[in-house]
C-alpha cells in the first residue's frame, strides 16, 4: 500500500512521559499522600478532558488542580510541575527526521496548551510537522473521527495513503476504521521495523 503522508503520535511516539515525577513533586508540597493524589490525578477527572478538548482555560485548569491536589504554592508554579514530565525518544525523533526528506509529515495528539507552549520552547523537531494537530486547539480529541477528518484536510491527503503512528489501541482503531494505515507502537514494538514494513523511503 502506497503511503503518502506520515501522522505521529506526540505522547510516548516522539516523547516518553511519566506523570509520577510531577505528583512527587506535587506531594512534596501537599498534605495528601502520593497514592492520593495519584487517584486524584489517575481517576476519571473531566477537568483533564476538558482541557485537553479546550473547553477549559490554562489558567482556570491550573487554578483548579491547585485545589484538587491542595498545593501549597502558586498555579504558576504546579504548572511548571505538571510540564516538567517529558524526555524525548531520540530515535523515533531521527526517524521523523529522515522520513521528512521524503514525505510529509504531521503530528495528531491530545494535548493542552501548557504542555505544548512547554515542549515546543525546549525541542526543534516540531519544525519537522507541516502541520500540527492539537486536540485543544481544534476542539475534538482522538479517537473521534473529527479530528482525523481534519487532520486529513490540513494535510490534504487521503485515508487509504495515510498512516498513523500512536501507542494507544482506541485511538488506532478509531483511524483504522476510517480506512488510514495504522502502527500501534506497543513498548514491544521496534519503530524503525514497523516503519520498513511499508516499504518507506528513508528509513
Amino acid at each position: 500500500m502506497k503511503i503518502s503522508t506520515l501522522f505521529f503520535d506526540l505522547g510516548k511516539v516522539l516523547v516518553d512521559y511519566d506523570f509520577n515525577i510531577a505528583l512527587g513533586r506535587v506531594a512534596a508540597r501537599s498534605p495528601l499522600a502520593l497514592t492520593r493524589l495519584q487517584d486524584r490525578a489517575y481517576a476519571d477527572y473531566p477537568l483533564i478532558n476538558d482541557y485537553e478538548s479546550g473547553r477549559v482555560t490554562t489558567a482556570r485548569f491550573f487554578a483548579a488542580m491547585k485545589e484538587h491536589f491542595r498545593f501549597d504554592g502558586s498555579a504558576a508554579e504546579l504548572e511548571l510541575i505538571w510540564c516538567d514530565v517529558f524526555t524525548p525518544l531520540d530515535r523515533h525523533i531521527q526517524y521523523a527526521r529522515s522520513l521528512a526528506e521524503h514525505y510529509p509529515l504531521a503530528i495528531i495528539s491530545n494535548t493542552s496548551d501548557a504542555h505544548i507552549r512547554f515542549l515546543e520552547e525546549r525541542h526543534d523537531f516540531f519544525g519537522l510537522f507541516q502541520k500540527r494537530i492539537y486536540s485543544h486547539q481544534v476542539g475534538h480529541m482522538k479517537p473521534s473521527a473529527e479530528i482525523y477528518h481534519l487532520a486529513l484536510a490540513e494535510m490534504g491527503g487521503v485515508e487509504e495513503e495515510s498512516l498513523l503512528i500512536d501507542d494507544l489501541e482506541a485511538n488506532i482503531l478509531g483511524a483504522a476504521k476510517l480506512g488510514w494505515q495504522t502502527i500501534h507502537l506497543r513498548p514491544e514494538i521496534d519503530l524503525r521495523a514497523a516503519l520498513r514494513g511499508y516499504g518507506l523511503n528513508g528509513i
